[in-house]
């Protein structure tokens, strides 16, 4: 059965969502498309891509707009239904990876933790746990928590002036770069 709830439809009932009744609204909605719904890719694409536009929306709000909290509760209640939806087998992990990290462990820590430390994903609101799962589904890895942390800790131990070699490394080796690329354009003029 094709259902004729769409994302457009979902983000504009949560997006509504400023009562306690205009959420349980939501919800109700949510669930129905979730239960009648027989292609779980369907499902499954059709919460990514709203849980998507509703974070987008969330960020541009100013801080005290008490549309924010439902909006949060809206967007967990999105969360929640993909969890089901992958925990239980109906849909399809993704992929293998097509790439492999080729750094160490330490310099794929410190990544991690240097892209959670600026917040420049999902607003600063993604744990350092989340981003490591993400980011070991992309390069195919499985690291255990506590290897993870170990590396941390490996990095803290660390007595030079700045403890973060790899992002050191990869600045001085972009800007390389892009010096290269400024001599190639002055040789072509």
């Amino acid at each position: 059965m094709t259902h004729h709830i769409t994302i457009e439809n979902l983000v504009e009932i949560a997006s509504a969502a400023v009562t306690e009744e205009l959420l349980h609204e939501f919800n109700r909605t949510l669930q129905s498309f979730c239960d009648e719904e027989e292609n779980c890719t369907v499902i499954f694409r059709t919460l990514r891509y709203t849980r998507i536009r509703l974070c987008s929306l969330r960020k541009y709000l100013p801080d005290r707009n008490p549309q924010i909290r439902f909006l949060d509760v809206a967007i967990a209640d999105i969360t929640t239904e993909l969890d089901l939806l992958q925990r239980y087998g109906k849909v399809h992990p993704l992929p293998e990876s097509l790439h492999e990290w080729n750094g160490t462990l330490i310099d794929y820590v410190e990544l991690i933790y240097g892209l959670q430390e600026v917040g420049c994903i999902d607003n600063g609101k993604i744990t350092v746990t989340e981003l490591a799962s993400f980011f070991n589904r992309m390069f195919g890895m499985t690291i255990k928590e506590s290897h993870f942390y170990n590396a941390y800790t490996d990095m803290k131990r660390r007595k030079n002036d700045s403890r973060t070699y790899f992002i050191d490394k990869m600045r001085e080796s972009l800007n390389h770069r892009m010096e290269q690329d400024d001599l190639k354009e002055i040789q072509r003029k």
